[in-house]
């Protein structure tokens, strides 16, 4: 069995579905994840982001981690892996950015250099290699190594028992939201309303700022009484907040 069957079959197994973001491949990796067939059911699609302005546009890649660390970067990587998940909403995604060469290479950061994240509910992985071959050699290689990273992932995720996985739901549902103001005038959520019932927030995780669907929103990982992990953004134009992803199990310590 391919590599690409064996991801096909460990999504299909576990009812998950995934997404692809690639620059250095130019769409490889999503050519070889279709080359099965029935691979409509659990593969929603991907983005081919080439340019530092498609990365932000279209995976919602900051300027500033562009700006800091370039496109061929673990920092890079891992926000094309959310940006791709967030904007399929698709369960897992993966995300390639390299140099494949022949030129484009640097000093500390030569040709063949390339880093692979995947991102999933609770699990974020970022690997870094650099190949030897020439600019498809290359390619190929990239693509190999991210389907082995999903091969990987899946087959931990899938000893794991199904009653323990986090249960993820995209929700995308405008919430009342309780707030405290800073002194930058930046509001935190302290609790919300949703489907009639009050959540108290218990912790704070991440936070971030990301471009959505023409959008600005301020988004906070948070977490609740019962185990239970949430994503809240708030519209930065509308002031508006949106549920955008809950976990009814605690994936991660926020």
């Amino acid at each position: 069995m391919t590599l690409e069957e064996q991801v096909g079959a460990l999504l299909l197994k576990q009812d998950l579905t995934l997404a692809t973001a690639e620059s250095c491949t130019g769409g490889l990796l999503g050519h070889r994840l279709t080359n099965v067939a029935g691979s409509s059911a659990y593969y929603l699609g991907g983005v081919v982001a080439y340019s530092y302005e498609a990365k932000e546009r279209l995976l919602g890649v900051q300027h500033e981690t562009l700006a800091a660390h370039g496109a061929v970067s673990e920092e890079t990587a891992r926000e094309m892996a959310r940006g791709a998940r967030d904007r399929l909403h698709a369960s897992i995604a993966v995300a390639i950015t390299g140099i494949a060469g022949p030129g484009g290479g640097m000093p500390n950061k030569p040709v063949g250099l390339v880093h692979i994240a995947l991102a999933a509910p609770g699990a974020e992985i970022c690997e870094e290699h650099t190949w030897q071959g020439d600019r498809v050699a290359n390619k190929q290689r990239s693509a190999e190594a991210a389907l082995r990273m999903l091969v990987s992932f899946l087959k931990v995720q899938a000893a794991v028992e199904p009653n323990l996985r986090p249960a993820l739901e995209f929700v995308r549902e405008p919430v009342g939201v309780d707030i405290h103001l800073r002194r930058d005038g930046t509001a935190i959520p302290l609790g919300f309303v949703w489907r009639s019932r009050h959540y108290r927030i218990e912790s704070w995780g991440r936070e971030s700022v990301e471009a959505r669907d023409g959008h600005t929103w301020h988004c906070y990982l948070v977490q609740t009484a019962g185990a239970e992990t949430w994503e809240l953004c708030q519209d930065t134009e509308t002031a508006q907040w949106h549920l955008v992803r809950h976990w009814a199990a605690r994936a991660q310590s926020v």
